[in-house]
């Protein structure tokens, strides 16, 4: 990841550090890597925003996400085909990285608290994180997928879900 990361930010800083896009885009109509400013980017139809974190945009990132301080990193040839409670909540993890720091279980909280405050998790949605999650190992840093998601389904539960608009 980090020297994926540190080339692709060696090539944005070569060309004048950032690329602004004028415009929320949608990840699929991305090249090869970009940066987009934040609150630019648009994300399985939603415009996302990570406070003052801009987002790389790289199909050659080798994860779904990524976060390193101060930039969030996705890979939409991996994204694309996920259901989009996956892909919102995959940018709403690595947004709860720059939040929280490291700790893989407060960036999962935050990215349930997240989506279900701003009414894009659902119980269905939590159940196709839960089973994108499933098959995971876990590794020194990420608890095994079906711990993550008992973790999570308690984050949701606990979640104040979105007010009905007046």
């Amino acid at each position: 990841m980090r020297r994926i990361a540190m080339a692709g930010l060696g090539s944005l800083l070569a060309a004048g550090f950032m690329t602004l896009a004028p415009a929320p885009q949608e990840l699929h109509a991305m090249p090869e890597e970009k940066m987009l400013a934040p609150g630019k980017l648009k994300l399985a139809g939603r415009s996302m925003r990570c406070g003052r974190t801009p987002t790389l945009i790289s199909n050659s990132f080798w994860d779904y996400g990524g976060a390193k301080k101060g930039m969030i990193i996705l890979n939409p040839s991996k994204l694309d085909g996920l259901p989009k409670s996956v892909r919102l909540y995959v940018y709403a993890h690595e947004c709860g990285h720059q939040v929280y720091g490291p700790k893989e279980t407060r960036a999962d909280c935050y990215a349930v608290k997240r989506g279900r405050r701003e009414g894009w998790l659902t119980r269905t949605g939590m159940n196709e994180i839960c089973t994108f999650l499933s098959p995971y190992r876990g590794d020194w840093v990420h608890p095994p997928g079906p711990q993550r998601c008992q973790i999570m389904k308690k984050c949701f539960n606990k979640a104040k879900p979105r007010q009905a608009q007046r």
